[in-house]
């Protein structure tokens, strides 16, 4: 039997599993602290109108915590396209480059063996650029904000 991390086919999976279980405590004490701002009064005003636990849950919950998914998002995509130390440290971009990211890259061509510190500028530019792009794209989406 093959490593999981061995096979080109199954290695990019065994990074995306060890980076979920990674970030997966950071992003749930965010989503605890977003739920806990939600005030108590607005759910028990709507079980006083007769709102049942779903009509609650999509009327208030997912309303308030739009700034708590707009924050994860972005930060999360961030952290996707700036993933580095995982793939480094479990399979240097291997087997076969089945897993090595634009971060990886830009650090080989800066400190390894070519050592073009110009290209890999150029490199970290275009990647903030492409970054800013999609955060943006992630604002204008789930703009909006929260009234209490």
């Amino acid at each position: 039997m093959r490593s999981l991390l061995a096979d080109p086919h199954t290695a990019m999976w065994g990074i995306v599993l060890t980076s979920v279980w990674w970030v997966t405590g950071y992003y749930l004490v965010i989503y605890l602290a977003g739920l806990q701002d939600i005030p108590r009064h607005l759910y028990e005003a709507a079980a006083i109108d007769g709102a049942s636990a779903w009509r609650s849950f999509w009327s208030i919950t997912m309303p308030l915590l739009r700034p708590v998914f707009l924050f994860v998002f972005v930060i999360h995509i961030i952290g996707s396209f700036q993933i580095f130390g995982q793939v480094f440290i479990m399979t240097q971009g291997g087997p076969g480059d089945a897993t090595r990211t634009v971060v990886q890259h830009l650090y080989e061509t800066a400190f390894q063996s070519l050592f073009h510190f110009g290209s890999a500028s150029a490199m970290a530019w275009v990647l903030f650029a492409v970054i800013l792009v999609f955060s943006v794209i992630q604002f204008r989406i789930l703009r909006g904000h929260a009234e209490y």
